[in-house]
């Protein structure tokens, strides 16, 4: 029973692994009262809508592995329900890190794609065309402005979309484009100068988050690498003669050395890389 309950603490764990921590973004939409949504929020509330939607199919993962780990440890007194948990945790681990890392290259796409966006907008308007104009035209080529391409049609702000779209990640660029647009409408100034020095600042911005990322790189890999070092002490054992899985899990001590193991590895592999999430979102 002490073992289930412990199987079932570290299947606790790997909920925790699997679902992001909530930002104060999140909590100030939540809330927020809903008279202060403006209406062209709609790319906010399909955003939420994604979040809360893979938090319940996380929890659902969770919920059914609780009820698989339990039922394991019922009809293996124990032996099924430690080799579930470290199955799961390992495998929760591995869904995190491979989303991170879409993620991660999703936002310098992103970024890469609202530089282009730019400087695509700023040679139109440099060659006479007025900014509705230059907007529809740079719409068709870039795909990041055509979201407020058609919420001007439609008679909305864009400045509020772009700002909205800038919450995103790898987004933040939108902003730039969003103050520089304000303000050559409200005041008459010329924008595509500003808009060249945006697009690179921008350019440059890219330039050093992939050098970061470059030298960040073989951080991660040294964090994976630790982490699969214990399977090669295995196979050193198995080497020598012994028999280190059938050890693991035989009893309660080799139940406690597995779990702790695999616990360790997967937090300090998420360590290392909450580390370079961090060093890279300062630059």
């Amino acid at each position: 029973m002490i073992m289930i309950m412990a199987c079932l603490g570290c299947a606790v764990l790997a909920a925790w692994l699997a679902v992001a921590a909530p930002t104060a973004l999140t909590f100030r939409s939540r809330l927020a009262p809903m008279a202060s949504v403006p209406a062209t929020d709609g790319s906010a509330r399909g955003e939420e809508r994604r979040r809360r939607r893979r938090f319940w199919i996380f929890l659902w993962i969770m919920i059914i592995s609780l009820a698989a780990i339990s039922a394991a440890g019922y009809a293996a007194k124990g032996q099924g329900a430690v080799l579930s948990c470290a199955i799961v945790l390992v495998a929760v681990t591995t869904v995190r890190l491979v989303w991170q890392y879409r993620r991660r290259r999703s936002a310098l796409r992103s970024r890469a794609e609202i530089a282009h966006a730019c400087a695509v907008l700023a040679s139109y308007l440099r060659v006479g065309q007025v900014p509705s104009a230059a907007l529809a035209i740079a719409a068709a080529d870039c795909a990041v402005l055509r979201e407020s391409h058609h919420t001007r049609t439609l008679g909305g702000d864009v400045v509020q979309v772009w700002r909205q779209q800038a919450r995103r990640p790898g987004h933040a660029g939108l902003l730039e484009l969003a103050r520089a647009w304000q303000i050559s409408t409200e005041t008459g100034a010329p924008m595509s100068s500003t808009l060249d020095q945006v697009a690179a600042s921008l350019a440059a911005d890219q330039a050093l988050t992939q050098v970061v990322n470059s030298e960040l790189a073989a951080a991660r890999a040294t964090g994976k690498v630790m982490a699969v070092l214990p399977g090669c002490g295995m196979g050193i054992g198995y080497l020598l003669g012994g028999d280190p899985a059938g050890w693991l899990l035989a009893g309660p001590a080799g139940w406690a050395c597995l779990l702790a193991g695999v616990v360790l590895a997967c937090v300090g592999v998420l360590w290392i890389e909450a580390l370079a999430r961090q060093a890279s979102t300062e630059v």
